[in-house]
């Protein structure tokens, strides 16, 4: 049960790296308004997008960390960090998917404009 906790704990860190890259994408340059987050739109408000999602991943990531690897050691807990992190798994999938497809619709909006924006100067 325990390489089974390792992969599930490295497959939801590596979502939640994805799930900064996929915020910088739709949040840059200065668009906090379009995160969904709102300790996260005040973090970025107050720290600056860049140092506010770096501060914000590395504390999701040790809670993560710290749960996983503090309550996984306990026999009792195993199911229940294996379920934690099934759970965890699952939302910052649907998260990190729907970053993207935001991002994608936004720079389709902007190719559009430019495009739309060159035809007018011919």
């Amino acid at each position: 049960m325990l390489a089974l906790q390792i992969i599930l704990y490295l497959i939801l860190v590596l979502l939640n790296i994805l799930d900064g890259v996929s915020t910088w994408k739709v949040v840059r340059p200065r668009h906090l308004h379009r995160e969904r987050n709102p300790v996260a739109r005040w973090m970025f408000a107050k720290l600056g997008l860049l140092p506010g999602l770096i501060l914000a991943e590395l504390l999701w990531i040790s809670f993560i960390t710290a749960v996983v690897f503090l309550l996984g050691s306990f026999p009792v807990w195993g199911h229940i960090v294996l379920i934690l992190l099934i759970l965890g798994i699952t939302i910052f999938t649907w998260i990190v998917v729907g970053n993207f497809k935001n991002w994608r619709g936004i720079r389709g909006r902007q190719l559009a404009q430019e495009q739309g924006s060159e035809t007018k100067k011919c």
